[in-house]
């Protein structure tokens, strides 16, 4: 148990950094490390995605408010976009996390990945690409994006930043702004996905001791002890950041994700 919980302090501190840094919850880092984890502490073989997802919409929660706050002091959250997003993030992902588990994980992480591919690529060739007006942010399309990227983040345990991020940088919002927005509208979806996977995972038997559904509480504690000082370590560093520079580094952390997500 110690071995685990060290591992997790360990895991924590770099999730936490990057939340904040790029406006992720972490997820894409945290469930991989957890499924390798998880075998230590005795949870079954059958569980062991539900509670490595699970367990990092939990860890998502603590991380992404912590991020989310030192954006905000930083005047980088857009309270307006916020409102539309919300909703639509936290109706859809508590909805799908109460049948993701029923899904082909393998077929699902690769239309992932080809979809984070496409978003890094987009994001890549757009750093070209100065004349080109962006599309405003309306109400709906704020909505149907909002609808989307809850469902997908259900399926790979992450806070949507992945998708997030170039949405609103793609309408016009400033990719530090998109950043901090990212971040507090990925803790709210947090909320709603802990809560379905604590539902879903209730009556799940053999769990270890220390669940709560498919939340494994010790290592919500040990990921988010350390995530949430380093996420603020990685909000300032994204402040002061070039923002050319910011949008590069971000775009090979999305080609990093796709490629992790064709390798599982």
């Amino acid at each position: 148990m110690m071995l685990f919980f060290l591992s997790c302090l360990m895991l924590g501190a770099g999730v936490g950094f990057l939340a904040g840094l790029f406006g992720i919850g972490g997820g894409l880092i945290i469930v991989p490390a957890l499924v390798l984890l998880l075998p230590i502490v005795n949870v079954p073989p059958e569980a062991l995605m539900s509670v490595a997802l699970g367990t990092s919409f939990s860890t998502i929660v603590v991380t992404a408010f912590s991020a989310a706050q030192r954006h905000h002091k930083l005047g980088n959250v857009d309270w307006a976009v916020s409102r539309y997003f919300i909703p639509a993030l936290m109706i859809s992902v508590f909805l799908a996390g109460l049948v993701v588990g029923n899904l082909p994980r393998a077929l699902m992480s690769k239309i992932f990945a080809v979809m984070v591919l496409f978003l890094a690529l987009k994001m890549i060739f757009s750093l070209k690409k100065t004349t080109s007006a962006p599309k405003a942010i309306t109400p709906a399309s704020t909505i149907m994006a909002g609808s989307l990227i809850g469902v997908l983040a259900s399926m790979a345990g992450i806070a949507g930043g992945a998708f997030i991020v170039p949405y609103l940088n793609s309408r016009g919002l400033e990719m530090k702004r998109a950043i901090g927005t990212s971040s507090f509208c990925g803790a709210l979806l947090g909320v709603a996905a802990t809560l379905s996977f604590i539902l879903s995972g209730w009556q799940a038997p053999n769990l270890p001791a220390y669940s709560l559904g498919y939340i494994y509480l010790p290592a919500l504690f040990g990921i988010t002890l350390t995530s949430f000082f380093t996420s603020k370590l990685g909000a300032n560093a994204a402040n002061v950041l070039p923002v050319a520079t910011l949008k590069k580094a971000f775009a090979v952390l999305l080609v990093v994700i796709a490629i992790n997500m064709f390798l599982k």
